[in-house]
C-alpha cells in the first residue's frame, strides 16, 4: 500500500510540475540559467520533502553551525541508501549540484529538472567520460555552486561504508574549495535492495565541520581522503551506537498496561 501511494503521488507530482518545467526551460533558453537552476532546486527540495514524507521516513538534521558561510563547498557525503539525495535537498539550502551516475539521465521528466539544476553525470568504467565530468563541476564551482559528491560511487545498501575514491577529492583540492562532509545514516532502510519496498526509517544527517583544502602540501594531498574517510566514519559509528541504546531503553522501558482476564 505504502509503495503504490509513493509512486502514485511522487509521479503525480512530477507530472503536474511540467508547466512550471516549460517556464524554467524558457528561462534557460533566453540566457537565465541562474533564474532556471533555482527554480529547478527549489522544486527539487519540495519534491525531495514529499518523498520522504510519503515514505513515513523521519529525518533529524544534526550540524547546521557547521556550514560554512563562504560559499560554494564541497559536499562529501556518505552513501547507504537511494534517499541521500533527497535528504540533502530537503535540508541543505545553498545552491548545489550533484554528481550522479549516468542511470539518473534517464527517468522522464524528472532528468529534465536534473539537467536544469546542472547534475554532473559519471559513468562508470569511462575514465575520460569521467576526467571530463569533474572538469565541468570544477567550472561549477567556479560559478558559486557547491557540488554534492559521493566518494563511494556506488550505494552501500546498509550501515558499513564502502572505499572511498581518491579522484573525488580534486573537485575540492584543485580548486581550493573547503570540504563540508556529511555522515548520513538509516537511509538504507527506507528501499530495499531491488527497489521492491519502500518503508519507514529513522535517519539522520549529521553535517561535520568543514576540512580546509587550501595550501596543502602534496603529502596533505594525498592523506586527504583517509582523513575525511576516519571523520565520517567516526560519526557514522557514534550515530549508530547512540540510535541502539535508545532502542534498547525504549525497549526495557516499556510499561504497557498488562490486560488480564
Amino acid at each position: 500500500m505504502r509503495k503504490g501511494l509513493f509512486y502514485f503521488i511522487g509521479w503525480t507530482y512530477v507530472v503536474l510540475g511540467t508547466p512550471l518545467l516549460g517556464v524554467a526551460l524558457l528561462l534557460r533558453r533566453f540566457g537565465y540559467a541562474d533564474a532556471s537552476a533555482g527554480i529547478a532546486q527549489r522544486y527539487m527540495s519540495c519534491l525531495a520533502r514529499l518523498l520522504l514524507w510519503l515514505a513515513g521516513a523521519k529525518v533529524t538534521v544534526e550540524g547546521f553551525e557547521n556550514l560554512p558561510g563562504d560559499l560554494p563547498v564541497v559536499f562529501i557525503s556518505s552513501h547507504q541508501g537511494h534517499f541521500d539525495s533527497a535528504v540533502i535537498l530537503a535540508y541543505l539550502k545553498v545552491p548545489m549540484s550533484f554528481v550522479a551516475t549516468t542511470n539518473a539521465s534517464k527517468f522522464p521528466i524528472a532528468s529534465r529538472w536534473f539537467d536544469l539544476g546542472h547534475t554532473v553525470y559519471m559513468e562508470r568504467g569511462n575514465l575520460r567520460q569521467n576526467y571530463a565530468a569533474i572538469k565541468h563541476a570544477q567550472e561549477l564551482i567556479g560559478t558559486g555552486r557547491s557540488i554534492v559528491i559521493y566518494p563511494e560511487g556506488i550505494i552501500s545498501n546498509g550501515p558499513e561504508m564502502g572505499e572511498f575514491k581518491r579522484g573525488s577529492f580534486r573537485l575540492a583540492t584543485d580548486t581550493e574549495v573547503t570540504i563540508v562532509p556529511l555522515a548520513i545514516d538509516g537511509s538504507w532502510q527506507i528501499m530495499g535492495p531491488e527497489s521492491n519496498t519502500i518503508q519507514p526509517a529513522d535517519v539522520m544527517m549529521r553535517i561535520l565541520p568543514p576540512v580546509p583544502t587550501r595550501g596543502l602540501s602534496r603529502q596533505e594531498v594525498q592523506e586527504l581522503p583517509q582523513q575525511v574517510f576516519e571523520l565520517i566514519q567516526a560519526n557514522l559509528k557514534e550515530m549508530q551506537a547512540r540510535n541502539h541504546r535508545a532502542a534498547a531503553y525504549s525497549a526495557t522501558h516499556d510499561h504497557r498496561p498488562t490486560v488480564s482476564s
